[in-house]
């Protein structure tokens, strides 16, 4: 696991030190002064492993992009801590640390699946700590008798099985990235992203005979999956403090998956800024960089100039 995948170096490193004591990684790119884009994962990646969408905007934001706790770079207390509470106070620490390190500016995140959710939790227990937020696909659960919660926790708790018997030790990064090719879920993944993700989850291991494992270990993700069941973070994309974009997978498609049948939903229920990408399934930023990009770009500008014109 290194710094330089795909050869993108960063300008500056920061470590945040949790309420807990656990400590998050988090890497800067782009122009000092420009506005702040702070990118993260869904559950048991990394976010050097979005490099095929991220790259591209280290020219135009500064981007801070981190790993949540036991995932990535980030460290991992243990399995205890390892809960969905805990990552929403993660945020807490996390936007501190930012600003100290680089000073107040103009902020949005940009976040995927797991971080999507407990960045939206956050919002909602602490308020507004930056400026807008961009929710690539969260997997929300819907209110009580709501079809769509069944749909959910089918999903959920079927991944929180399966994730379980995942492969933790590997030989090498290439082994890795092999395996992700032949994942019917990753099929449609840009070709780089194989070889990013498998070096930006695995870290150096002490067991004998592989010389890499996962970094998130598999109850670790198991475990947030089998968890994600509360409702409070559905009702917190009401009556937001700051603007909000659902920007899910592609709730048209033959068999379209929980996530975009959800964020569709809750755009109509909460009038809320929402687009999808066509043929896009939940890992909508791997399978479709460049458009995810413009949306990324159009939103944080827009968010930008209208707090331009605010505080005129």
């Amino acid at each position: 696991m290194t710094d330089d995948v795909n050869t993108v170096i960063s300008r500056q490193h920061i470590n945040t030190i949790c309420n807990d004591g656990n400590v998050l990684s988090s890497r800067v790119y782009g122009p000092v002064g420009a506005p702040r884009l702070i990118i993260s994962h869904g559950n048991g990646f990394a976010s050097d492993g979005y490099q095929v969408y991220w790259k591209s905007l280290i020219n135009d934001f500064e981007v801070v992009v981190f790993d949540l706790r036991g995932h990535g770079q980030s460290e991992s207390i243990s399995l205890d801590r390892h809960t969905w509470p805990q990552m929403v106070d993660d945020y807490e620490a996390l936007y501190s640390s930012i600003n100290a390190s680089l000073g107040p500016q103009f902020t949005v995140g940009a976040f995927h699946s797991l971080s999507s959710v407990a960045a939206l939790g956050h919002l909602g227990k602490y308020g507004k700590r930056i400026d807008g937020l961009i929710l690539f696909d969260p997997p929300l659960t819907t209110p009580d008798g709501n079809p769509l919660q069944a749909l959910h926790f089918k999903d959920a708790f079927g991944l929180a099985e399966r994730v379980k018997n995942r492969r933790q030790y590997f030989e090498n990064t290439t082994q890795l990235a092999q395996q992700f090719t032949k994942a019917p879920a990753f099929q449609h993944w840009d070709l780089r992203a194989y070889q990013d993700m498998a070096s930006a989850v695995l870290k150096k291991s002490l067991q004998q005979g592989y010389p890499w494992e996962l970094s998130c270990p598999p109850m670790f993700e198991s475990q947030m999956y089998a968890t994600n069941t509360s409702q409070e973070y559905w009702f917190f994309l009401q009556n937001a403090l700051i603007p909000i974009k659902l920007v899910c997978g592609d709730p048209y498609s033959i068999d379209p998956q929980p996530g975009a049948l959800i964020g569709k939903h809750a755009s109509e229920v909460f009038d809320i800024d929402y687009e999808y990408v066509p043929n896009a399934s939940h890992f909508l930023q791997l399978e479709f960089p460049e458009k995810c990009q413009e949306i990324t770009r159009s939103f944080v500008q827009r968010c930008y100039q209208n707090s331009l014109k605010t505080n005129i």
